[in-house]
């Protein structure tokens, strides 16, 4: 953490709020009532820390996808089973038995979600850095953490040195927390944060 400024942190932060805000509003119409997002916590971590977090034996769901343009990497977002069956169980009109492992409606719905989540925080990126970002579709993975990140790390050709870390905590449905990641290229993060003029 000491590569970056606290200046540096605080428009992290402050990009993070603005996604935050995006998702929210993006949730609220879709789910039909008001929902609150914020994000407590940012943190640029070392990916080398990353190891430590596939040790923990969770399973996961994550929702991750391709971003290209000025920038590149991988962007995702990570939540519990619980969480991610209640947010379908919500989406679905409260439908019960519902397994996010098999059912494909469910999975479905999941993958929306995660896809506004995502896409709320690079769209929020790119306004707020001016720096180019395409993303590709979203793909669903449920499996124990450290086995995601391993094959997301794999399927990366140059993974930069240190991954953005947002906590985000939801209010409006229940207490439900989630992570999004923005896992660079090479010094991709360094260019975004360059972008902000810092």
């Amino acid at each position: 953490m000491d590569k970056f400024s606290e200046m540096q942190v605080g428009a992290l932060c402050e990009m993070g709020n603005i996604g935050a805000g995006n998702a929210a509003t993006a949730l609220s119409q879709l789910l039909g009532f008001k929902i609150d997002i914020t994000v407590p916590h940012v943190r640029v971590v070392p990916i080398d820390s990353m190891e430590a977090w596939g040790d923990r034996g969770e399973i996961k769901i994550a929702l991750y996808l391709k971003v290209e343009g000025e920038v590149s990497g991988k962007a995702l977002f990570l939540m519990s089973t619980k969480s991610g069956e209640f947010i379908v169980k919500t989406l679905m009109g409260g439908k019960e038995g519902l397994d996010l492992f098999h059912d494909e409606m469910a999975c479905s719905a999941i993958k929306e979600i995660g896809n506004i989540l995502v896409s709320s925080f690079l769209v929020a990126l790119t306004n707020f850095s001016g720096v180019q970002m395409q993303s590709s579709v979203p793909a669903l993975s449920i499996d124990m953490l450290g086995a995601m990140l391993q094959g997301i790390f794999l399927d990366s050709e140059d993974v930069g040195e240190d991954i953005l870390v947002l906590d985000t905590e939801f209010s409006g449905i229940s207490a439900i927390e989630g992570i999004f990641m923005f896992i660079p290229n090479g010094d991709s993060l360094k260019k975004l944060l360059g972008a902000f003029g810092l």
